[in-house]
């Protein structure tokens, strides 16, 4: 290139990004919002049963281990693509890669988008259930099964609901990320925090609460050494905090050239490790107070949707002041969906207005296409339940994906041009590099293999109607993958706006200063 088309290309960002450099307003914005992303549902309804069934301590130890070495580190790698290219996901795939490589962004946002759309249908769930405790109609119903399948298939209540939900988090979204999406975030982290921890105060006074709290924190070594434990451990750990999604780089757009990337990783990381023990310690005692020990067991092995809306809404009817709590603990769990789903929308959004949309327009887009994805789901949990078996296996890919990406602008280069900057108060080691390049690789696809084992040994292993088989999974890569590989040259081709320059971090784009 020559030195004037180099100026040339330099006065072309310059001019583009003049308007720009607003994002996030401040760092408790920033550390609300990667605290609001890893506060969702999978802490709140997935960590308590599976920590009860997994040995406890055990389990506690195992997930934090690999917090460490594969949530931060990814967590890491995500906020550097973020913020160097300035672009959402498939962007920046396209200029932190390749161009060859921008369906690996497309595929990343395709399987978020997929996830939100059925995510919003769990809030419509929530939802129904806040609107049911709060005016009492809940306890009317004595068999909470039937309630339940009511809720979850075929009920148009559900649908106006999931309607709801979806034109909600949508209008955040399209408010903007500092005017709008951090705000909602700084005032309903705290007030989820507050609520659990009013939750957690009732929970540990009720009788034998001790015995709950013992199936949480006492570590019982014949777990410790099972990789069955280690195994679960990082499935929750990708569910919970949300690396390999996309959501962080998308995230990391607005956030400031010299915000301390490394610090907002653990920040992140150690905030989803806080919120999932507060969950613990909320739900946990209630179950085994009301129940004896087998009972309890078989509770948490009925699955999330068990717990949450069968056992725990007919604990709260016997409970003493339980009508209150159910109110409270409904009203939690949306606001930690509300959180998380606002990334959903994010991830989605941000391609169309890297390639000139405006921001509502974007994300009324997006709505639309979560309530045409989700309606399915809506109206059958059988669809849900799909979505989220496939989905899992997906951000998997998603992961490779972010590690090859580092991997190929050298993970070095990466972690002393874009990591030790002098402005950050955390310099991060050689072992990023390593975790990055090979160990994170390596376990990610130890799990392929592991999953595709279990599921050749499954009924049916290729029916491709299947809720959980190798067969749904594969037909449904191959749809994926066709429209990532369909929708590359529409991306390149409006994706115009190249900030990405190897060396430093550009300033937020005007388009992206909202």
């Amino acid at each position: 290139m020559s030195d004037h088309q180099a100026a040339s290309n330099q006065q072309v960002m310059s001019d583009h990004q003049g308007e720009g450099k607003k994002g996030f307003t401040s760092r408790w914005g920033v550390i609300a919002t990667l605290v609001g992303l890893a506060m969702g549902t999978g802490n709140i309804w997935r960590f308590p049963r599976e920590v009860a069934l997994n040995g406890g301590g055990a389990f506690i130890l195992a997930w934090t281990v690999m917090l460490m070495l594969v949530a931060v580190p990814l967590s890491i790698a995500e906020m550097i693509i973020g913020r160097s290219t300035r672009h959402g996901v498939p962007g920046a795939f396209k200029d932190f890669v390749g161009k060859k490589f921008t369906g690996m962004g497309i595929f990343m946002t395709l399987t978020v988008v997929g996830i939100g759309s059925y995510y919003t249908v769990v809030m419509a769930w929530i939802l129904r259930y806040v609107i049911l405790s709060v005016t009492q109609k809940l306890y009317t119903f004595s068999d909470k099964a039937a309630l339940f399948d009511n809720v979850s298939n075929n009920s148009w209540l559900t649908v106006g609901c999931f309607v709801f939900a979806a034109v909600l988090t949508a209008f955040i979204c399209a408010g903007g990320v500092g005017k709008s999406i951090e705000k909602v975030q700084k005032f309903c982290v705290p007030l989820s925090l507050v609520l659990l921890l009013i939750l957690i105060i009732r929970a540990v006074t009720l009788p034998n609460a001790v015995i709950g709290l013992d199936y949480l924190f006492k570590i019982e070594p014949e777990y410790l050494f099972n990789s069955q434990t280690w195994i679960k451990a990082l499935v929750q750990i990708l569910w919970s905090v949300g690396v390999g999604w996309g959501l962080v780089i998308s995230y990391g757009v607005s956030m400031h050239a010299k915000s301390d990337l490394a610090l907002n990783s653990f920040i992140q990381g150690f905030s989803d490790n806080a919120t999932s023990i507060m969950a613990g310690m909320a739900i946990l005692p209630v179950l085994f107070s009301m129940f004896p020990v087998d009972q309890a067991m078989n509770i948490c092995n009925s699955g999330n949707n068990g717990l949450t809306f069968i056992s725990l809404a007919g604990i709260f009817d016997k409970m003493p002041g339980g009508k209150l709590i159910a109110v409270i603990f409904f009203i939690v769990l949306f606001i930690s969906g509300l959180l998380s789903n606002l990334g959903h929308f994010l991830v989605g959004s941000l391609p169309f207005i890297d390639a000139g949309w405006s921001r509502k327009k974007a994300c009324a887009l997006i709505c639309c296409l979560f309530l045409v994805w989700g309606l399915p789901s809506a109206l059958n949990i059988k669809f849900l339940e799909n979505q989220d078996f496939v989905s899992g296996t997906f951000l998997v890919l998603g992961i490779l994906f972010t590690c090859f990406a580092i991997t190929k602008n050298g993970a070095e280069n990466m972690r002393t041009k874009f990591i030790n900057i002098p402005e950050n108060d955390i310099h991060i080691g050689k072992w990023w590099n390593y975790l990055v390049k090979f160990i994170i690789p390596v376990v990610c696809v130890v799990m392929l293999i592991w999953n595709t084992k279990n599921l050749l040994t499954g009924e049916n292993p290729m029916d491709i109607f299947a809720v959980e088989s190798l067969g749904t999974l594969l037909f449904q890569l191959a749809i994926y993958a066709v429209f990532a590989i369909l929708l590359t040259k529409t991306v390149n081709k409006h994706t115009t706006h190249k900030y990405y320059n190897g060396e430093t971090y550009p300033d937020i784009p005007k388009e992206h200063a909202e």
